[in-house]
């Protein structure tokens, strides 16, 4: 009696996982639907506002053609109100404000129980070379949207989270599923492929785009080697104890630790070149990494967040008593 009791137990609670994970159907629910033939208003069971279930892009969409006026809408699950989601996931309408009558395509994610429009939000996807490895049937496809970048919070700022394995890749952002409308690097429109890598097995690498500069952001991988230096990551300020330890005067003989910044694995290698007064002499010195991938990130004034590394513990000594040593590292012979 015991081994029935928890056998019926255990199905009982496998049947309600199941149930929960689930969702049948999903109705655009407002006052727009009598538009589309709906009997009536806010009717989560009217058929002729469903969206259809994309399994290529694992998310719920469709399209309607809605006269000019001012709407409001929800996403209703399985036709009928127990769940459903409006503006930023949450409980309140979402506003549809159409000047002219227009063809709105709406999409619903399960995973973010995201719902959205192609007038409300900026329809954007990731597609490149590494989308066969997130579950795109193929490469450079713009209409898969398990590459699409999402603002459930309404930020402004359009993001997606994909693991993927170790590799050299590259990628673009399209607007609306095609390439008619997409960005390159620097958000240039039809611009270069923006290179990344993914150095270790595999990473959790983010996707982040700004529709107002058109700039894609990628943390958790590094940039691909494209013959580019990032300028706005290099940096060494001899009045800065992080670059140069210690600073002003010292004595004969004092070490003296040289630091140099860059964007993580932006460049291979640096030189530096290094005058010695007494000498009347130059020398050439490599400066090794000391500080890769650290976890501290600046914005640059093209807004790209990247994270840095810190290139040398060079320690060099000071030789004449009572005198800063040259500035040795203002000139970089190499990068690469």
């Amino acid at each position: 009696m015991k081994r029935f009791a928890l056998f019926f137990s255990l199905l009982f609670t496998a049947h309600c996982a199941i149930a929960q994970m689930g969702v049948t159907s999903v109705t655009i629910a407002g006052d727009l639907q009598q538009s589309q033939g709906c009997a009536n208003n806010w009717d989560p069971s009217c058929s002729n506002t469903l969206l259809s279930y994309d399994r290529y892009s694992d998310i719920w969409k469709g399209a309607f053609s809605i006269p000019a006026g001012s709407y409001n809408y929800k996403a209703a699950l399985d036709g009928n109100w127990n769940v459903s989601y409006g503006l930023n996931t949450g409980g309140n309408n979402i506003p549809l404000s159409l000047p002219a009558q227009a063809t709105v395509s709406f999409y619903y994610d399960n995973k973010s129980h995201w719902i959205t429009d192609n007038h409300n939000s900026v329809i954007a996807t990731v597609p490149g070379d590494y989308q066969i490895t997130i579950g795109c049937s193929g490469n450079w496809d713009p209409a898969c949207f398990r590459s699409w970048m999402e603002d459930p919070g309404g930020t402004g700022t359009y993001s997606f989270t994909a693991n993927i394995p170790q590799g050299t890749y590259q990628c673009k952002v399209a607007i609306n599923g095609s390439w008619s409308e997409n960005y390159g690097q620097n958000g240039t429109p039809g611009g270069d492929n923006i290179p990344f890598r993914v150095l270790s097995t595999s990473a959790n690498v983010t996707f982040s785009y700004n529709p107002a500069t058109h700039l894609l952001s990628i943390i958790g991988a590094s940039p691909a080697h494209d013959s580019n230096v990032e300028w706005d990551g290099l940096r060494h300020d001899s009045r800065d104890t992080l670059y140069r330890s210690p600073g002003g005067a010292v004595p004969v003989n004092t070490p003296v630790k040289l630091r140099f910044r860059t964007y993580h694995d932006d460049v291979t290698d640096v030189t530096l070149r290094w005058y010695d007064l007494n000498a009347g002499a130059e020398n050439v010195i490599p400066m090794q990494i000391v500080a890769a991938g650290v976890p501290c990130y600046q914005t640059v004034p093209r807004g790209r967040r990247m994270p840095l590394s810190i290139r040398s513990s060079l320690t060099a000594f000071a030789t004449e008593t009572g005198r800063t040593i040259p500035r040795p590292v203002t000139s970089v012979t190499r990068i690469r």
